[in-house]
């Protein structure tokens, strides 16, 4: 069994028991429900050291001890979180395998540009929170964030090594790398694009930048 199928079957029991080692009624999952909900609600204003189990209990309306029961610590319900939120769709990968050659190229690579940023805005707090734990160094949250992009990256590599090996880019660029730095540039322009000056050129305009950018590393134009 290889680590991803240990790691999914993992995450499920976890989700069908609580901290006490007890199967989860449906009452269970409301409650647990909710105070994912929530935390993520929450967090929305609040960072995620700051943010208190009593809070997320009291706008739960339930108390520390119920949330303890299906929770170690805020932190493991922004990890819960995560495993339902996506960073990626079949469309999206779909348009990855698209053929982007000729007039269409730039078209694919706007759809995919602007598809990445909408899945990314569905979830954005627990994004943003996760990247903000990730960059303070805990492992939990750097693995969470590997593994949301893990298909991603590999779909790209192997499109932008078919294109190196066409000779569309140049031989020295490395094909995961290149993957690497487009994920990079979308997840930045995702998280940030939106909160642009309404005097600059406008997220829309920049999104289309992106594309272009995106297009030109994939060896479409």
């Amino acid at each position: 069994m290889n680590d991803t199928v240990t790691i999914e079957l993992t995450l499920t029991k976890a989700r069908k028991v609580n901290q006490n080692g007890q199967r989860i009624g449906a009452k269970g999952q409301r409650t647990r429900q909710r105070l994912v909900d929530v935390t993520v609600e929450l967090l929305q204003t609040h960072g995620l050291r700051d943010l208190t189990v009593a809070e997320v209990a009291r706008v739960a309306q339930t108390s520390p001890a119920t949330f303890y029961v299906y929770f170690d610590g805020v932190p493991d319900v922004v990890l819960s979180a995560l495993e339902t939120a996506s960073q990626t769709s079949p469309r999206l990968l779909e348009l990855i395998d698209d053929d982007w050659i000729g007039e269409d190229g730039l078209q694919r690579a706007r759809e995919f540009v602007d598809l990445y940023c909408h899945i990314w805005l569905q979830n954005s707090t627990v994004f943003r929170v996760r990247n903000l734990a990730a960059e303070e160094g805990d492992p939990r949250f750097i693995e969470a964030r590997r593994n949301a992009v893990r298909t991603l990256i590999a779909r790209l590599t192997d499109r932008i090594d078919a294109a190196r090996a066409a000779a569309r880019i140049s031989p020295a660029l490395d094909g995961r790398a290149n993957a690497a730095a487009i994920l990079i540039l979308l997840e930045r322009l995702a998280s940030v694009g939106p909160l642009v000056d309404d005097e600059g050129p406008g997220y829309p305009l920049i999104r289309a930048a992106a594309a272009d950018m995106v297009a030109h590393a994939m060896g479409a134009i």
